[in-house]
């Protein structure tokens, strides 16, 4: 009998924007006030199933005891998370997968709460042919990879005491950011980066390539963002892209589609991309896909029929997601293929990735 994988994710896609009223034009300035925390209650949007290709959609859905749509949830309280789980255990327990997990992604901007549960058939196990799993120890560079998470700590104490309104925002990474850095007690932390990450590459692939601690091999793919050559950095990180660890493959590819991002010529192998799509999370698939606008922006339609025969079948799934990360890059990449936009007509993509004989 085949182990069932069974996790459970909190995914926050962004936080809260705080606004502040602006003042009449005659009254004096008012006296500073605190940052507003970010809400805790959100709106659920529905649950969405991702992965089966052998039960229907429909039979597992029906298994997802959920709050209806448009009901508010407190995220700050056990009661949805429990629901979930209950759910999630129905699933499991009636039909056998490799692979199965349940992620909860909130939109600050909008307060609302929707739930992905992804899936691995028994019998589709080549969708995660990843590497096997790291056991070394790894030195730490110069002290890089502690500096990362004293900024790393500061950057979450901002956000959750409302001081920075958004998820990202601007920093000196020649490949790509992850956070920011435009705060008075953040700024002075990135040159620490800038200047000992390209001399330290070897010491920092080495921790991302051997290191048993995956939140050390993800950290270390952030920090090389900071390397100053695109090809060498894609030569560096690609092995990542198959890291047994989800948090590792999704920086991992996030990054990779940063550096094909605005470039003259394709600089990431098309294969690796199409197979990551395939990978059973959601954030496997969205940044494999952002990476597959990114090439596909580059070079146009040249490989049109090898990114369908591949990766139509994912694709159309993904178009046809409420999800928003699911249903962005796939809608921009067909759309760039074809030079149609169908939007969420997915019926229309079908037709036209699978056109009737």
């Amino acid at each position: 009998m085949k182990r069932l994988v069974t996790c459970l994710a909190l995914l926050t896609a962004c936080t809260t924007t705080t606004r502040q009223a602006e003042p009449p034009a005659a009254a004096p300035a008012p006296q500073a006030t605190a940052p507003t925390p970010p809400s805790s209650v959100f709106t659920f949007g529905g649950v969405e199933i991702f992965g089966s290709r052998k039960v229907p959609k429909e039979k597992l859905l029906e298994l997802m005891v959920l709050p209806a749509p448009g009901t508010p949830v407190d995220t700050s309280k056990d009661e949805f998370i429990q629901q979930l789980m209950e759910s999630k255990k129905r699933l499991t327990s009636t039909y056998s997968f490799a692979y199965s997990k349940a992620s909860v992604v909130q939109w600050a901007p909008t307060q609302t709460l929707r739930v992905t549960v992804d899936l691995v058939d028994t019998g589709d196990e080549w969708r995660m042919a990843f590497s096997p799993e790291p056991q070394g120890n790894a030195p730490d560079p110069e002290g890089l990879m502690a500096a990362w998470k004293d900024w790393l700590k500061k950057l979450w104490k901002l956000r959750s005491e409302g001081v920075l309104p958004g998820e990202t925002g601007p920093c000196r990474a020649p490949i790509g950011c992850y956070g920011r850095f435009d705060h008075p007690e953040l700024a002075p932390l990135e040159q620490r980066f800038i200047e000992g990450v390209p001399r330290n590459v070897d010491a920092l692939v080495r921790v991302m390539r051997e290191d048993r601690d995956a939140r050390r091999r993800e950290t270390a793919v952030m920090l090389l963002g900071y390397m100053t050559s695109r090809e060498e950095f894609v030569r560096a990180v690609l092995p990542s892209v198959r890291d047994s660890d989800q948090g590792v493959r999704n920086e991992a590819l996030r990054l990779l589609g940063a550096a094909q991002k605005d470039q003259k010529r394709v600089i990431i192998p098309l294969e690796s991309v199409l197979e990551a799509l395939w990978f059973p999370s959601a954030t496997d698939r969205n940044k494999a896909g952002w990476a597959l606008v990114r090439i596909v922006e580059t070079e146009g339609t040249v490989h049109r029929q090898q990114i369908l025969n591949k990766a139509g079948e994912v694709l159309l799934e993904m178009a046809g997601a409420q999800q928003e990360i699911d249903h962005q890059p796939a809608r921009k990449v067909l759309a760039l293929l074809s030079g149609q936009d169908f939007g969420d007509d997915v019926a229309a993509w079908r037709r036209w990735v699978k056109p009737p004989h």
